[in-house]
């Protein structure tokens, strides 16, 4: 039996929590540097992998790690996110509409967050081609305007609400069938 995406949910959101966490910890508890970034050397089934110490330079770099992981962690789960509903609702991009019913809409709002990370991993941009989707949508209590989002707009969580809202997504879709 193969794994669907929403098998794989679950996890995405524990790493999104693990990133965050890490993150904050960071913040205010300062580690080691010199203890924390060291050779490190990794051998596993005949692999191997050397990691030289001393690669981050300054404490703001091992911050700025933590940053970028946030942001891998929370395009992954977008990703799956969308990937998961579109796999169980059989909704899809093209055929997607976000004014023709509240699951249609959050569906749209998944796949537009989706797309920030998919045409921008490194530096996730919006990417609204097509005008069907410059709209505004709600989840939870929250009203999320993408209507004047220009293209290629470098994007930022409190576009979206915040980190929130991908569990406020997860939430609305398993009760509105969409998982």
């Amino acid at each position: 039996m193969s794994d669907t995406y929403a098998d794989h949910i679950d996890t995405a959101f524990l790493q999104l929590s693990f990133a965050i966490k890490l993150g904050r910890y960071l913040d205010e508890h300062p580690i080691d540097k010199k203890d924390f970034d060291i050779d490190l050397t990794i051998e596993d089934r005949g692999n191997r992998v050397c990691l030289p110490g001393n690669e981050f330079k300054t404490y703001q770099d091992l911050q700025l790690a933590a940053e970028n992981n946030i942001s891998i962690c929370f395009g992954a789960l977008a990703i799956t996110l969308w990937e998961a509903i579109r796999e169980h609702s059989g909704l899809s991009s093209g055929k997607l509409n976000p004014q023709n019913s509240p699951k249609e809409n959050l569906a749209a709002l998944s796949y537009m967050i989706r797309c920030c990370f998919a045409h921008g991993t490194a530096s996730p941009v919006w990417s609204i081609h097509d005008s069907k989707y410059k709209t505004v949508y709600r989840v939870g209590n929250k009203t999320i305007d993408l209507s004047r989002i220009p293209d290629k707009q470098p994007f930022d969580y409190s576009s979206v609400g915040g980190y929130e809202t991908l569990w406020l997504i997860k939430e609305e879709a398993r009760a509105n069938g969409l998982l």
